[in-house]
């Protein structure tokens, strides 16, 4: 069952819950500025990330491009559809990906990230993101932030039972996916 969804800004998804083959959805684009995610069959509607949450991402990229994984071509992107299993694609607000698996993604092979971050707004179902989390840690994510920038707040996880809340200057780790991207909460959400 797909929560009722409605967002100010883009008003209501037309094809929320309606359900598509794997093929139809790999050649289908929406035309109702909603970015439908495929989950076993049924489309399920995500907004892109609002501008006044970039900053979030700057602040992650900036401590980011200090580690041994940028200098060495791993890069952090921003809402890339990832196939989690054949039947599920999702597209994390920002993930983590090596030199290597940008290789593989060039020649045409699925590849998974080790590291993602998820903001969550006032608006999500927590009941989506529990369910996310167990996708990701089944397809090989290692470490998963959830962002509730309204609270201040970030669940990490490294696991769907192994949780930490951090807030003001608790510090973040992607560890074990980037160890040396850490930072405090309080450094994550200056503007």
């Amino acid at each position: 069952m797909i929560a009722e969804v409605h967002n100010d800004r883009y008003g209501v998804p037309k094809y929320a819950g309606q359900t598509m083959k794997k093929a139809d959805f790999l050649r289908w684009e929406s035309d109702d500025n909603y970015v439908y995610e495929f989950n076993n069959g049924v489309l399920e509607p995500t907004t892109s990330m609002k501008q006044e949450e970039v900053h979030i991402l700057n602040a992650i990229e900036n401590h980011f491009f200090t580690t041994n994984a940028f200098r060495e071509g791993g890069r952090l992107r921003a809402e890339v559809d990832v196939w989690v299993s054949d039947r599920q694609m999702r597209r994390p607000d920002v993930l983590f990906f090596t030199k290597v698996q940008f290789e593989k993604m060039a020649a045409g092979e699925n590849t998974v990230p080790t590291f993602v971050a998820e903001l969550v707004s006032e608006n999500d179902d927590a009941r989506k993101y529990i369910k996310k989390l167990h996708e990701y840690f089944q397809a090989g994510v290692q470490v998963v932030w959830l962002i509730f920038p309204d609270d201040y707040t970030v669940y990490v996880y490294t696991s769907p039972k192994t949780v930490t809340i951090c807030t003001d200057d608790d510090t973040l780790s992607a560890a074990p996916a980037l160890p040396e991207l850490q930072m405090t909460v309080a450094e994550l959400f200056r503007r």
